[in-house]
């Protein structure tokens, strides 16, 4: 008979990034439910999008009124709300109890720190997504979306932009609490560069175009272009009913914008984050 012998070389096996990220979101997940702050960001856009119905619902698009598109350019904006109110805040909080310092010297890659919170908002944001969906089908245009991939891939570009933002606005604040304080001056900017408050087609043609570079308005247009199935990413008057491929194509300088951005951020993000608190 022969014998086998085990010899254990004392290393655990190594775990993929994308489990790790899917870990550290199952618990991000579970910490964010327990959060009393963290669903005041979360219900924010639904109160946003309670205003959006008392608006005007003159029609803009074939079945499609004012009001409606208005939500469709918050449904875009929720994980800019998310991505900022509640990831800078944790992050501030963290890094003052030396959470994100154990984090850094236990060998966790940085990718997966940043990819466990980046996948948790966009949990959410895909969450409110589907509320706000459901009360689209309540109002008289009671539409599904035309292009659900353009939806999803709207919301997943947000969450990564706005996940980085939140993240880089930490170096610049102290505390939790500051970090709230500080967060509500970007965030209504892009909110109200967004569309989600009130419509971009009031603006002139050459401020709207300018308006089209900031990060918070092409996940609100590729939104109502998934929804309508019409080129609005010049602006809704006028806009062409498309076809599956020809969506995608009018898609494309929206979807370098937001790619841009997410690089620059990433780099910043890089270039700048804290990991140690700060000093008094």
């Amino acid at each position: 008979m022969s014998t086998t012998t085990v010899v254990s070389t004392g290393r655990r096996p190594s775990v993929s990034p994308l489990k790790q990220i899917l870990r550290l979101t199952r618990t991000e997940f579970t910490l964010f439910v327990r959060y009393k702050t963290a669903w005041m960001f979360l219900f924010l856009p639904l109160l946003f999008a309670f205003l959006a119905l008392q608006m005007p619902n003159d029609e803009v698009l074939p079945g499609f009124g004012m009001a409606e598109m208005v939500m469709l350019s918050m449904m875009g904006a929720i994980s800019l709300v998310l991505g900022l109110g509640h990831v800078s805040n944790v992050f501030t909080a963290r890094r003052e109890s030396l959470v994100l310092k154990r984090f850094r010297v236990s060998g966790v890659p940085q990718v997966v720190i940043f990819g466990g919170i980046i996948g948790v908002v966009t949990v959410f944001s895909l969450f409110i997504a589907v509320l706000m969906g459901g009360l689209i089908l309540m109002m008289p245009s009671g539409a599904l979306p035309r292009d659900p991939l353009m939806l999803l891939v709207a919301i997943v570009l947000g969450s990564i932009a706005f996940s980085l933002m939140g993240v880089l606005i930490t170096p610049l604040v102290r505390n939790a609490e500051s970090a709230q304080m500080v967060v509500m001056v970007p965030m209504m900017i892009l909110l109200f560069a967004s569309g989600g408050i009130f419509s971009l087609e009031f603006l002139p043609e050459g401020a709207r175009q300018v308006m089209s570079l900031v990060p918070s308005v092409p996940p609100g247009e590729m939104v109502q272009a998934a929804y309508t199935g019409h080129d609005v990413f010049g602006g809704s008057a006028g806009a062409q009913e498309r076809s599956y491929l020809g969506l995608w194509g009018a898609a494309l300088p929206s979807l370098g914008v937001m790619l841009a951005w997410i690089v620059l951020l990433a780099l910043a993000v890089r270039r700048f984050f804290r990991w140690d608190p700060r000093q008094p």
